[in-house]
């Protein structure tokens, strides 16, 4: 490739090379799985994977990458030393019995949000509120996490185990450091260099609950989380190339269960909202900024990398390596519906919710983060069930590498 064509490609392309150079030699597919996050729309992940495990039940993935919610998922794949159908049923049974108070602390946010707005002296909040450092407290996720992932001691023993039985080759969490303001994927497994790009670095490490909490924790919404000697936090918020951890890892297809549905053009310039936009909206576009944006401009850098590859001539009688890439994605709004549900949900949290105008947007898509009700989880799953079903021929068509 001409070398002053690389100034003008993003990071990916970097991270291709590098990953194509490291698997030289080795002719097996590599298939990465990658999911993003998105609180309760996580729920759509697990309706597809399970389509696929009864599809599909002798396929594997060998790498996992998972931010924020998404990591929820991948983790529990990776430590789940089952078949891929067992691993999915698990998976989708944890989801069926999730709710708020699994989730959170329900009473939370009365707490903080009592001491930061009604008492202004830092020296008379109580130290609850000051441990807590988040509008929720997610110390009950932990819990459940921990219990449902047989991480007692913290440690996600079933990842080294189907490491060293040969069907998982790595699996990677995305955090955000905000000691230095970097994304930081942790990798276990996989034989790869740890990358170092200025925003963001990869780190070989053994995986625990403490990296999927840091994870998932949602800026200001959940308290940031200690690793080592720094804080961490969700990994969509600086998370420029979601592809890249994947890349890294030698993937040499990706699977991506995007939870945002893709509006048409005459849908996407509907208002969601008429007149001042209430919180819930300006909450909504941030939220969609930090799980969904990035990928689709990522997955669509990774195509046009793909087929300025695929134009180039073999050189040593060796072609550069190309990537393919598969995207699903819900056939429907996962937020337009959320409304149906919000009464599902604790009185407090539905405080939360509702007083920052949710009930006045058409697509209430920061409700649906935070929307742990097990009518709206039902519903997300069978919707990323029959999705994926509908989908079995391009499914099937990237397992076999057409």
């Amino acid at each position: 490739m001409p070398t002053w064509y690389r100034r003008f490609l993003p990071d990916t392309l970097l991270d291709m090379e590098a990953a194509s150079a490291s698997a030289d030699g080795d002719e097996r597919p590599t298939i990465a799985l990658m999911l993003g996050g998105g609180g309760a729309r996580a729920a759509y992940q697990v309706g597809v994977l399970h389509y696929m495990a009864e599809a599909f039940p002798d396929f594997r993935f060998s790498v996992l990458t998972g931010v924020s919610a998404g990591a929820i998922n991948t983790t529990h794949l990776a430590n789940h030393v089952g078949t891929f159908r067992q691993a999915t049923n698990s998976l989708v049974h944890n989801w069926q019995h999730l709710s708020a108070d699994k989730v959170f602390d329900v009473n939370s946010g009365f707490a903080v949000m009592r001491q930061l707005f009604a008492d202004r002296n830092p020296e008379s909040r109580t130290a609850e509120a000051m441990r807590q450092r988040g509008v929720l407290d997610p110390s009950p996720l932990r819990t459940f996490l921990s219990e449902k992932m047989a991480a007692h001691d913290n440690t996600l023993r079933g990842i080294d185990q189907n490491i060293r039985t040969g069907w998982l080759k790595g699996v990677a969490v995305v955090t955000t450091s905000y000691t230095t303001g970097q994304t930081v994927t942790w990798v276990q497994g996989c034989e790869f260099d740890e990358w170092e790009r200025p925003d963001r670095v990869g780190r070989e490490t053994e995986l625990s609950v403490e990296h999927v909490m840091a994870s998932t924790a949602l800026p200001l919404v959940f308290p940031p989380v200690r690793i080592g000697e720094a804080w961490y936090g969700d990994g969509g918020v600086r998370l420029m190339a979601p592809l890249a951890p994947a890349v890294n890892m030698g993937a040499t297809r990706i699977m991506v269960i995007a939870n945002r549905y893709k509006p048409s053009q005459k849908e996407a310039g509907e208002p969601s909202v008429r007149g001042h936009p209430p919180l819930a909206q300006v909450m909504g576009v941030l939220v969609n900024a930090v799980f969904t944006d990035a990928l689709e401009q990522d997955a669509e850098n990774l195509r046009r990398i793909n087929r300025l590859v695929r134009k180039q001539p073999v050189q040593n009688g060796q072609a550069e390596r190309v990537i393919d890439l598969l995207q699903i994605r819900p056939s429907v709004s996962l937020s337009a519906f959320a409304h149906e549900y919000v009464n599902e949900l604790p009185a407090t949290i539905r405080y939360v919710v509702g007083g920052t105008g949710s009930s006045e947007v058409r697509h209430a898509d920061w409700m649906s983060v935070l929307l742990f009700a097990r009518g709206y989880i039902e519903r997300v799953i069978e919707i990323g069930y029959h999705d994926a079903r509908r989908q079995y021929d391009r499914i099937a068509a990237f397992i076999a590498g057409e």
